[in-house]
């Protein structure tokens, strides 16, 4: 059996989709202690000027060694309405944003208290667009090291790590910048559709 640890990342770069859609078992690590500058609480996309960095604030857990079930979002600046607008700006002329906006709209009005709860929510919907059930067990305890015949791809996936050169695909803005590898999935939902289950499975990882 195909068995791996995780962290719930924000949304997910597409290289951690690629491993979430050819397991067997996925273990979600709740209580592993938050790690800063990494894709639990961020996400990139391609914007008209290049690559948006996009961070989700936290409350005192951002600096605190708390575990991930603890890490509270913090709604004291109005963060969901300008991640919803980059996202809009971003992807309003891509070929399938219309098809997939509403999915992912409540995100950006409801408040949720835990960002690991709002990063799994999140996940639930991604996997429903691509039609697939994730096989996912969330952890009660913290393992530094997993149990055998499970392996731990935590703090792998991070932002400014080239993880997997990915086959280059129409951006939005491909007439302004070189294809930009590895970004959120929305990109790849918003700009391939039906097939991004397909172009993600064919990643090797």
């Amino acid at each position: 059996m195909n068995q791996i640890l995780i962290e719930a990342q924000y949304i997910g770069s597409c290289s951690y989709w690629a491993n979430l859609l050819k397991v067997d078992r996925i273990y979600l690590d709740s209580h592993e202690h938050y790690a800063k500058r990494s894709y639990r609480n961020r996400a990139h996309i391609l914007g008209a000027n290049g690559l948006l960095r996009l961070s989700i604030p936290l409350a005192s857990g951002k600096h605190q060694h708390s575990a991930m079930k603890d890490v509270r979002i913090t709604y004291n600046e109005p963060w969901q309405k300008l991640h919803w607008q980059s996202f809009t700006s971003a992807y309003r002329r891509s070929p399938f944003f219309e098809f997939y906006e509403d999915a992912f709209a409540s995100f950006y009005r409801d408040q949720f208290q835990f960002l690991f709860e709002y990063n799994i929510a999140l996940m639930k919907v991604i996997a429903k667009i691509l039609r697939t059930e994730l096989p996912i067990v969330i952890t009660d305890v913290y393992s530094a090291v997993p149990p055998e015949g499970i392996r731990d791809l935590r703090n792998l996936i991070i932002p400014g790590r080239v993880y997997t050169p990915l086959p280059p695909y129409t951006q939005v803005f491909s007439d302004r910048f070189d294809f930009i590898n590895d970004l959120s999935v929305l990109d790849v939902l918003f700009n391939l559709g039906n097939n991004s289950k397909n172009y993600l499975t064919q990643i090797t990882v």
